[in-house]
C-alpha cells in the first residue's frame, strides 16, 4: 500500500487531500506541524510527501533540506498559496519534485500526484536493482541472476582452482572474455598475466608467430627474436578467442603443446616449455567446424574438457535491468553526468528489443544514451534509433525471433532426421547418404540432441 505524508496545518486541506488520495489507493498520513513531520520521517518511510510552505512552527522551505536527507528517494510536492509561487520555484531548485498552488482542482492535483508516484516507482526499482547488483558482486564483473548464469557461477567456482582447459561458448558479445577473466582471477594464477589472443584478428600467415614466437630471420621482417603469447602468459592464463579460426597447421602445433607443454618458436629447432593455463572461446559450436573440416577432431576432444555455454541476452531478459543499471552507473561517473535512472517507456523498449549484439550492444546503447541525455532521466528519445525502431523490420518476422545460427541448426536437424529415416535408423547408412564420416554424424546428432 502506498503511503503519503501530508504536512499542512489546515484541517480542511488535510480532509480534501485525504479523500483524493484514498480514492487512488494511497494511505493518507497527516502532520500538522514540522515537529510532527520530523517524528514521522525519522521512524517511517513514505512514497510521497506533500509539504505546505507556511506552517505554525516554521517555514516549509527551511525544513525541505532535512526532509530530503531523511527521505532521499521520496518525491516531495510543495503546497503553496496564491502569491507565494516564487517560493515554490525556489523549493524546486532545492530538490522538490513539483508544486501545487492552492486552491487547486482535483484533476490537476491527481495528475501531479500520479507523476510523483510514478517517479517513486522508478526510484524504488533502481534501489532494488542496485541491491541485486551488490548481492552478485561476489562474482566480479559477471552480472546475472538467470538460472543458467547461476549454474555458470557454480562451474566457475569448481574449475577455477584447477588447470583444466575450459571451452567457453556463446554468441558474439555475451561476455566470454569476462567469464575467462573471472576464472583466472579465482585461480592460483591470479597474480600472473591474463592474456587474450584473438585468433581472428591476425593474418593466417602470422598466427603461428604470434602464438609461439619466432627466431630472428624466420621470415621477412623478423629482425629479432620474439616471444609468442604462450611464453608471455607463463605463470598465468592465455585465452584463445575464436579458436575455430586457427589455421589447421597451427592447430596441430597447439595440440602438441597441450599434450607435451612444449613448443618451438617459428624458425627455431629448440623446444621450449611454458607453464600456462589455456582457456578457449568460440562464438560457434566447435563441432560445426569439425563437421565442415575446418577444425581438427583430435584437438576438439582435447579442448572439450569443461564447457561453459553462455546464453544470449534475449534468453535472459531478467538480467537486462541489472545490466542497464550497471552501465548507467558506470557511464554517469565516466562522463560526469548526474543520471538518476531510466524512464518506464525507455525500459519497456530495452526489454522488448532482441539484442542481436548481446551485452556489448546494450553497453554501447546505454553509453550513447548517457552522453546524449538531455536531463537526469534516460527517456525513449535518448536511446539510439536502431533500438527505438528495433524489431520492426521484415527480417525479424522471417526469423521469428530466432538467431541465424538457430535457423541453421533447425535446418541441419531436419536433414539429419530425414537421412536417418531413409536409412531405417542405421547411422552408418545415414552417413553414407549425407556423404560424411559416421563419427561426424554421431557428433552432430549429440550436438543437436537427436537420439
Amino acid at each position: 500500500m502506498l503511503r503519503a505524508l501530508v504536512v499542512d496545518d489546515e484541517e480542511v486541506v488535510q480532509d480534501v487531500i485525504g479523500k483524493l488520495l484514498n480514492k487512488e489507493g494511497v494511505t493518507h498520513i497527516p502532520a500538522y506541524s514540522i515537529l510532527d513531520a520530523k517524528d514521522l520521517v525519522n521512524n517511517e518511510d513514505f512514497d510521497l510527501v506533500l509539504l505546505d510552505l507556511r506552517l505554525p512552527d516554521g517555514d516549509g522551505l527551511d525544513f525541505l533540506p532535512e526532509l530530503k536527507e531523511a527521505l532521499p528517494n521520496t518525491p516531495i510536492i510543495v503546497l503553496t498559496a496564491y502569491g507565494t509561487v516564487e517560493s515554490a520555484v525556489k523549493a524546486i531548485k532545492e530538490g522538490a519534485f513539483d508544486f501545487i498552488e492552492k486552491p487547486f482542482s482535483n484533476k490537476s492535483f491527481l495528475d501531479r500526484v500520479k507523476k510523483a508516484l510514478k517517479l517513486r516507482k522508478i526510484l524504488k526499482e533502481n534501489i532494488e536493482l542496485k541491491a541485486q547488483l551488490e548481492s552478485i558482486k561476489g562474482f566480479g564483473k559477471i552480472i546475472g541472476k538467470n538460472h543458467r548464469m547461476l549454474e555458470i557461477y557454480e562451474v566457475i567456482k569448481k574449475v577455477a582452482s584447477t588447470n583444466a582447459i575450459v571451452l567457453i561458448e556463446g554468441e558474439s558479445g555475451v561476455g566470454k572474455e569476462v567469464v575467462a577473466e573471472e576464472i583466472h582471477e579465482r585461480s592460483k594464477r591470479k597474480h600472473g598475466p591474463f592474456i587474450v589472443f584473438h585468433c581472428g584478428n591476425i593474418p593466417s600467415d602470422l598466427v603461428e608467430s604470434h602464438l609461439f614466437g619466432h627466431k630472428k630471420g624466420a621470415f621477412t621482417g623478423a629482425t629479432e627474436d620474439k616471444k609468442g603469447f604462450i611464453e608471455e602468459a607463463h605463470g598465468g592464463t592465455l585465452l584463445l578467442d575464436d579458436i575455430t579460426i586457427l589455421p589447421l597447421p597451427t592447430q596441430a602445433k597447439l595440440l602438441r603443446f597441450l599434450e607435451t607443454r612444449e613448443f618451438i618458436r617459428l624458425g627455431d629447432t629448440k623446444p621450449r616449455k611454458a607453464n600456462v593455463r589455456i582457456l578457449v572461446a568460440t562464438n560457434e559450436p566447435v563441432e560445426s567446424a569439425v563437421y565442415e573440416g575446418r577444425f581438427r577432431e583430435d584437438l576438439f576432444y582435447r579442448i572439450n574438457v569443461i564447457k561453459i555455454k553462455i546464453p544470449p541476452l534475449r534468453k535472459r531478459k531478467e538480467d537486462i535491468p541489472l545490466f542497464i543499471f550497471h552501465f548507467l552507473e558506470m557511464f554517469s561517473k565516466e562522463y560526469g553526468k548526474p543520471i538518476k535512472g531510466i524512464k518506464e517507456s525507455a525500459m519497456e523498449k530495452l526489454l522488448s528489443y532482441k539484442w542481436p549484439g548481446n551485452v556489448r550492444e546494450l553497453k554501447n546503447a546505454i553509453e550513447s544514451a548517457v552522453v546524449l541525455a538531455k536531463g537526469e532521466w534516460i527517456g525513449l528519445d535518448d536511446l539510439p534509433e536502431s533500438i527505438r525502431k528495433g524489431g520492426e523490420g521484415n527480417l525479424d518476422l522471417v526469423l521469428g525471433g530466432k538467431s541465424y545460427k538457430e535457423i541453421l541448426e533447425d535446418f541441419e536437424r531436419m536433414i539429419i532426421k530425414k537421412a536417418l529415416a531413409e536409412a531405417g535408423g542405421v547411422q552408418k547408412k545415414a552417413a553414407e547418404i549425407l556423404k560424411i564420416n559416421p563419427s561426424t554424424l554421431n557428433m552432430a546428432m549429440k550436438r543437436l540432441g537427436i537420439k
